[in-house]
């Protein structure tokens, strides 16, 4: 829905896809938010309305603060300025612990419950997994120890542009906890939750968040043109 209407770009971030990891084996989310403003520049694109969802989605909090006058409004699917703080149920040393000793796909099975909602078919499930598989353990590790050492928290106040938050009421790796806490310290936040779904809800309900995301594109650009 969303491509019927605007252009998107989904690109690869490092280590992912067919974008080489970083050439140092190291992540900061400061590069991986310059890597999109450097994206931008290539495409001649001046200005964006930017989704993001889980890790991708801290990676846009961070370019929403280092590159506001690049960003018309921002979108977040499940995602948080700071993996694994209160409320969740991540465990870190298990989480490394799998990945180093069974890889990526073993990872993403392994707690499951905590990434989908209850009623998610398991061939979802499976297909999830073995498209994550593609991401080296190697990658997924060094992107992880990344997340965990930054927290954007302190950031959120200076974030100008609109944000839309899409919350999934079961997601325990970024629950609705830490969704109000982010719609509270960002100026100029909207949050929106999702029964029946968990952290992946972005796989779960796609056409229901493009929907919402649309529209959240649609009022921006009303109030932007409103006021030129």
């Amino acid at each position: 829905s969303l491509a019927r209407l605007y252009r998107v770009l989904r690109f690869d971030m490092r280590g992912h896809g067919n974008t080489p990891p970083p050439e140092d084996g190291q992540f900061s989310l400061r590069s991986l938010a310059a890597d999109i403003a450097g994206l931008m520049d290539s495409l001649k694109i001046d200005k964006v309305h930017l989704v993001g969802a889980s890790a991708g989605g801290i990676v846009s909090l961070r370019f929403a603060h280092d590159f506001p006058h690049l960003l018309h409004s921002l979108s977040l699917v499940a995602s948080t300025p700071r993996l694994a703080q209160t409320g969740t149920s991540i465990d870190t040393a298990v989480w490394r612990r799998t990945l180093e000793e069974q890889g990526t796909k073993a990872w993403l099975l392994s707690d499951a419950g905590k990434r989908f909602g209850p009623h998610a078919a398991p061939g979802l499930v499976e297909w999830y997994a073995e498209e994550g598989a593609k991401t080296s353990s190697q990658v997924v590790l060094a992107l992880q120890g990344c997340l965990l050492g930054e927290d954007l928290s302190p950031l959120l106040p200076q974030i100008p542009a609109p944000v839309l938050i899409l919350a999934a009421s079961q997601d325990e790796i970024t629950p609705m906890e830490v969704q109000r806490l982010m719609a509270d310290q960002l100026p100029n936040a909207k949050l929106l939750s999702f029964d029946g779904v968990g952290h992946n809800m972005k796989v779960e309900i796609p056409e229901v968040l493009a929907g919402h995301v649309l529209e959240f594109i649609g009022e921006t650009n009303a109030e932007h043109n409103a006021g030129s």
